[in-house]
């Protein structure tokens, strides 16, 4: 049995002297500079290099006799000799360390070039190597001082700190890279997830960065839990650890624990990819298979969306121990200032919900709502954004299409309309002036000839004669090429066939005019009056 304890401990002491020297290697690369995470020089590199083995092995010395004292019974003497003597050695090795880091040495470029400055030190990592400073004058003091039990204590937590937070920088880093690797849109998975599902490349990157902030608070919450535990502790012990405190964080009926919390994001992330897909299936594959019009197909695709997104929060709520019962009261809390500061939001929402179901409006209508006209691009639940003839784009609330008048002109399948109101003098030939009229009408190729253009003598005012001229386009937003090409044409014919069009009537009123002497006023009728 003292056999068996023994080589148990020989075991746990090799391998958690191999991980501390492994770390170290890793961390500082001697050898490939290329490969090292932290920004140190070489030479830093190179001097700092032999401290990892004197750590391990410090720790190895102090674990394997400590061990092997209790097996054999030693004196209370020999215990608190190896105590003082391992709590001295420790801390004699980290101070010698931190010389080389009072200063950060300069970082040499490639190909022998002159070396710059080091970076300026992270906060954080002042912090701990003040930390560390503090903690082996700490335990020299205890040490000499008689407290012996207490330095040791300290200098094994200071060892177990140092491959705490080096361990976790090392998954701080692969975390990111991992990311980087699965979700940006640099690495090869998020070039298929780009082109497969269709999503943007900055909402991969922002995935990216987001699930990597996620995994760097999960990684400090068990760094914490690793910390509180004692020297020696495995990483089952460390996870066991960590499960038992996730309990332990409730505000009043509601327990906030990690694993519920990556529930709920794998449930949004799950779902929202589904409905992504679902939507570029519908699109893609099954819609151009309908009879659907694009109008129509927008519309699904969009409620199909919003329904699933609400679905899939529900689920992730649920997931956190949020009930419907608590949504809805928490709903029911929110009615007040939704009744006051988000009325507008709410209008525009249901707006936009009655717009999509009843399609009044709907994407490529040509509509005109007060001084706006244009074709429809998008019907969102807020908003819709209009296209106008200038390229330009609106936001119109859907409240404006709920509550105010708005002329849809492609609604019904209308065709558009040339209007021409022409005046011409009284003594023009009125039926030479319609027979022209008619034929730049039906010359042109884009009036229908169903219903065919007419030409009426709309009225006699002021010794003008006024001339309506109604033509039919097939598309009303060809109504205003059509006009003016039918406008040149009426005036090249007019002009060939020697007839004018006259300017519009005006009145004007003449002051009289004062001659003479003063006080007598010009008459009408005398002949200096005007005419």
């Amino acid at each position: 049995a003292s056999l068996d304890a023994l080589a148990k401990a020989s075991v746990q002491v090799t391998l958690f002297g191999a991980f501390v020297v492994s770390l170290g290697q890793t961390l500082l690369s001697r050898k490939r500079s290329s490969w090292r995470l932290p920004g140190v020089s070489d030479e830093l590199a190179e001097r700092l290099s032999p401290y990892p083995w004197w750590i391990a092995a410090g720790a190895a010395i102090n674990g394997l006799v400590t061990e092997v004292n209790a097996i054999i019974g030693a004196s209370l003497a020999a215990e608190v000799t190896v105590h003082a003597l391992s709590a001295l050695l420790i801390s004699a090795v980290v101070m010698l360390a931190l010389r080389h880091l009072r200063a950060p040495a300069p970082v040499a470029q490639e190909y022998g070039a002159q070396a710059e400055p080091a970076p300026p030190r992270p906060l954080w990592v002042g912090l701990l190597v003040a930390c560390a400073a503090v903690a082996s004058i700490a335990t020299i003091a205890l040490a000499v001082t008689g407290y012996v039990a207490l330095a040791g204590t300290l200098a094994r937590q200071m060892v177990w700190t140092g491959v705490v937070f080096a361990t976790t920088y090392l998954l701080f880093q692969l975390g990111d890279d991992l990311c980087e690797a699965l979700l940006s849109s640099k690495g090869s998975f998020g070039t298929r997830l780009n082109q497969g599902l269709g999503i943007e490349g900055r909402l991969l990157d922002q995935a990216s960065v987001l699930v990597s902030g996620l995994l760097r608070v999960a990684l400090l919450f068990y760094m914490v839990i690793a910390l509180l535990a004692p020297l020696g502790t495995g990483p089952d012990e460390v996870f066991r650890r960590g499960s038992t405190v996730n309990h332990s964080l409730k505000v009043g009926d509601f327990t906030m624990a990690p694993q519920a919390l990556f529930t709920a994001f794998a449930v949004i992330v799950t779902g929202l990819i589904v409905i992504r897909v679902i939507k570029r299936w519908l699109t893609d594959r099954y819609f151009p298979n309908t009879s659907l019009e694009p109008g129509m197909r927008s519309s699904i695709t969009t409620l199909l969306g919003y329904v699933g997104g609400i679905f899939v929060v529900a689920v992730a709520l649920a997931g956190l121990g949020i009930s419907v019962e608590r949504i809805a009261w928490v709903a029911s809390a929110l009615s007040v200032g939704i009744g006051f500061g988000l009325q507008a939001i709410v209008q525009n929402f249901i707006s936009g919900l009655i717009l999509l179901a009843e399609r009044p409006v709907k994407v490529g209508d040509w509509v005109v709502l007060g001084d706006t006209e244009g074709d429809v691009r998008r019907v969102n639940v807020r908003a819709t954004e209009i296209q106008l003839g200038d390229r330009s784009t609106v936001i119109v609330p859907n409240s404006e299409f709920i509550t105010k008048t708005v002329r849809n002109m492609t609604l019904a399948g209308a065709p558009g309309r040339v209007l021409l109101r022409l005046p011409a003098p009284l003594d023009t030939d009125a039926e030479r002036m319609r027979t022209l009229i008619l034929e730049a009408f039906r010359a042109h190729e884009g009036i229908l000839d169903t219903p065919e253009p007419l030409v009426q003598l709309e009225g006699i005012a002021n010794g003008t004669l006024t001339f309506l001229a109604i033509g039919y386009v097939g598309n009303p937003r060809n109504a205003g090429g059509v006009r003016s090409d039918v406008l040149f044409s009426i005036l090249a014919s007019l002009k060939g066939a020697g007839l004018y069009l006259s300017p519009p009537a005006t009145t004007s009123v003449a002051a009289p005019v004062v001659t003479g002497t003063p006080g007598s006023p010009t008459m009408p009728g005398d002949p200096a009056s005007p005419a």
